[in-house]
């Protein structure tokens, strides 16, 4: 069932809350503390689309969303994907991806910004490119396509998340730290050429250089 309101303090939070069963969504038009990764805030004026949905847990839950938004965007040849969370729009960020567990099922929460104009840097939205956008068509679609991506191999998950991923073969940094991001392992941390050696990272802040 998809539950639609205006406004909302958090859609993660909301539907952790509220939810009736598995096949829940909840899609806003605002949020009043629209949560980004770590204790970050995600700006979520009118104007942006905000989508949690009840799911399964899954080690790669964050990739399965976010491979689902492309397929449903129908723009790959302009999205990208940014491990881990980031939803890249022509080398800039019009996305993200925040996801919760609790070990016995999940919330998937997506933020894509539309026409509001976002103040961080780097950052754009689907206006800028003329992609009109209906909230609730996209929140259809997007449910079919991210229950059928649930159900693909992880083998073939991280397969999909490397064709999409803007980082791979690219001169990365993260906590003062440089390297060359190499692939994305099975557990779904990126591998980085450092200083001569192969290091794992699994939720650092990472940027291209």
């Amino acid at each position: 069932m998809i539950h639609i309101v205006d406004s909302v303090s958090s859609t993660n939070t909301w539907l952790t809350s509220n939810s009736s069963g598995g096949n829940d969504c909840l899609l806003a038009l605002h949020q009043t503390r629209g949560k980004g990764r770590g204790v970050r805030v995600w700006e979520s004026p009118p104007g942006g689309l905000y989508l949690s949905i009840i799911s399964p847990s899954h080690p790669l839950l964050p990739f399965i969303a976010g491979i689902s938004v492309i397929q449903t965007l129908g723009l790959d040849n302009r999205l990208r994907l940014k491990w881990p969370n980031d939803i890249i729009l022509d080398g800039k960020k019009v996305g993200g991806i925040l996801c919760k567990d609790d070990g016995k099922c999940a919330v998937a929460g997506v933020g894509i910004n539309l026409n509001n104009s976002p103040s961080f840097p780097n950052s754009t939205n689907l206006a800028s490119i003329d992609y009109d956008l209906d909230e609730y068509r996209f929140s259809k679609s997007f449910f079919m396509v991210f229950r059928k991506n649930l159900q693909k191999s992880n083998q073939d998950i991280i397969s999909r998340f490397r064709d999409y991923d803007c980082l791979l073969g690219k001169d990365i940094f993260w906590d003062e730290v440089t390297g060359v991001a190499k692939s994305i392992n099975s557990d779904g941390s990126l591998e980085v050429l450092s200083n001569g050696k192969l290091v794992n990272l699994y939720s650092e802040d990472v940027h291209l250089e």
